[in-house]
């Protein structure tokens, strides 16, 4: 179980499929999180301390309302409920809100007030500058809780991407799902090394995979082949979960999420969430 759960919301209906994942993974305390947008008038610019009049964007109520309406849900399951709302720039105040969370859940295509897009390039910023792992929730349906098959965890044989497999096993234990790791062997090398590199790669998940069987989980594992990000996404699907580490980052965290990780978040069926090394496994 996790101890901390934050839930950003935007007060649309794609914003909200983050909320039954939340409902689905058990944590202690619950805060969700509504960012209202700083306004722009031609005269001067509102700060994002000074009051944000409603804008309507939140079902017809204001975005403390909205939160309340939401509340009911998690504390039927016996969770701690903190309500916040904020204004500003969303991914600014998502990332301040997050600071003692252990675990950010939220939509990744929402539509904030005036039709600005609130969860795109803000969820590539919380997911590059938050201080907790990121769940970026693919879905459809506000009120469906999702059912999860298996937990893919794509590696590469770096340290880098192994940093995901705490994370992966406490969603494993929390969710009664086994782990499922994946290897890429690019199809386009020549044949007798590609045939060295997909023993070594079998060698490697095999002992990645008993280092679960030795916490009591049973995980599976397979060699892909193929262009690593078409590969990933063709064997993905909407059942699963991802949980996975972003590349290219630089020490000061400019750099966007890695291109396998960025193609998987805009265009898998399934969930992401990113774990970058610097973060704690929970």
């Amino acid at each position: 179980m996790y101890e901390r759960m934050l839930v950003p919301l935007d007060g649309s209906e794609l914003g909200a499929v983050a909320l039954p994942f939340a409902e689905l993974i058990p944590s202690r305390h619950v805060r969700l999180l509504a960012v209202e947008p700083v306004l722009l008038t031609p005269a001067r610019r509102r700060t994002a301390a000074a009051p944000v009049p409603p804008s309507g964007s939140w079902h017809g109520l204001t975005a403390a309302a909205y939160l309340d309406s939401i509340a009911a849900r998690y504390r039927r399951q016996g969770r701690d409920v903190e309500l916040v709302v904020e204004s500003g720039a969303p991914g600014e105040r998502i990332v301040a809100a997050a600071v003692d969370a252990d675990l950010i859940v939220m939509g990744t295509r929402g539509r904030g007030a005036g039709g600005r897009a609130l969860f795109g390039s803000v969820a590539d910023h919380v997911a590059r500058h938050a201080s907790a792992p990121t769940l970026l929730v693919r879905g459809t349906d506000p009120e469906v809780v999702p059912a999860v098959a298996r937990i893919v965890v794509p590696l590469d044989g770096s340290t880098t991407a192994e940093a995901a497999l705490a994370a992966a096993a406490t969603l494993s234990d929390t969710l009664g799902v086994r782990p499922h790791l994946v290897r890429v062997v690019d199809a386009s090398t020549r044949s007798a090394n590609a045939e060295r590199l997909e023993r070594e790669a079998a060698a490697y998940l095999e002992g990645q995979t008993a280092q679960f069987r030795a916490r009591d989980i049973m995980a599976t594992s397979q060699v892909l082949h193929g262009p690593v990000a078409p590969t990933l996404l063709a064997t993905i699907g909407s059942g699963d979960l991802v949980v996975m580490t972003p590349r290219g980052q630089s020490r000061v965290r400019r750099a966007l999420l890695g291109s396998v990780a960025e193609r998987l978040v805009r265009e898998a069926s399934a969930s992401v969430l990113i774990v970058r090394p610097d973060q704690q496994p929970q």
